[in-house]
């Protein structure tokens, strides 16, 4: 019995050793830290739906009686229109809206969103964003309309500004 007790207590001393070893070696062993790897993916480009839109353009169209008059400044498929009405009690309204160009099929659209007072960042609730069809006619020019409300495609004047 002497020698079994011997042998338990060396197996024990062991176990013992064995995991004093081990837990040595982990605070000796260096560990790395873990970081995630981020992934540089190349920015995604869309090409320019109609570089002929770039610059600064006016525009104009009648909606029942009242002219509305637009500066718009493209710059690939994006940018920026200010519009300007006279309603029939002589008040102004100006109106400042961001313009997304879309492909469509035999053209393109122009939409504005988020129409706010010029120069502020507040939403003016009273004008609705404008939309516009653009496509190329016979003659290879632009031909606009606004498509923005129930009168239908309008058709718009545009001139190139620069």
């Amino acid at each position: 019995m002497n020698i079994q007790t011997n042998l338990n207590k060396a197996f024990s001393f062991s176990l013992v050793a064995l995991t004093a070893t081990s837990l040595s070696f982990a605070t000796i062993t260096p560990v790395k830290a873990a970081f995630a790897q981020v992934k540089v993916e190349p920015l995604i480009t869309r090409s320019v739906i109609n570089e002929g839109m770039n610059g600064t353009w006016n525009l104009q169209w009648k909606v029942n009686g009242l002219l509305y008059k637009g500066r718009l400044k493209m710059n690939g498929n994006f940018g920026t229109m200010v519009v300007n009405v006279t309603r029939p009690n002589g008040t102004r309204v100006y109106v400042e809206q961001q313009m997304n160009m879309h492909r469509q099929r035999n053209g393109y659209t122009l939409q504005g969103n988020r129409p706010t007072y010029p120069g502020r960042d507040a939403i003016n609730r009273n004008y609705q964003p404008d939309n516009f069809y653009v496509e190329l006619d016979d003659s290879g020019h632009l031909k606009m309309k606004n498509c923005s409300d129930d009168s239908g495609y309008i058709p718009v004047r545009m001139k190139k500004v620069y």
